[in-house]
């Protein structure tokens, strides 16, 4: 993970036994100054997705303080040893077009 320019915005990579994933986690530590980013941001919704080029999963859950963006990859996980190259390939591109299309947003969150 690292840090997205703002403090409580992260960048990470996730994986799992058959799913990858990149994400924005937004976690201030304060759940209503992270739902007030993450609102400013799904704002911007229709652009950031244009700039990213993929539908994202905007994940808020009742009772959970943090929020996060995310793209799911369906290329594997750890298991899927044989793609580990392909696997990485795809999951630092989406994070590469992940960050491009959050960094303007984040630098004019409030």
């Amino acid at each position: 993970a690292t840090g997205a320019g703002k403090s409580g915005l992260m960048y990470s990579y996730a994986i799992r036994q058959h799913e990858t994933r990149v994400e924005l986690a937004i976690d201030t530590g304060d759940r209503g100054e992270n739902q007030a980013i993450f609102e400013q941001l799904q704002a911007q919704r229709d652009q950031i997705e244009e700039i990213f080029g993929a539908p994202l999963h905007w994940d808020q859950v009742e009772g959970r303080r943090a929020f996060y963006i995310r793209y799911h990859l369906e290329e594997g996980g750890y298991r899927d040893e044989d793609a580990w190259p392909e696997i990485h390939k795809r999951m630092i591109d989406a994070m590469i077009r992940l960050e491009r299309a959050l960094k303007p947003h984040i630098a004019q969150l409030r």
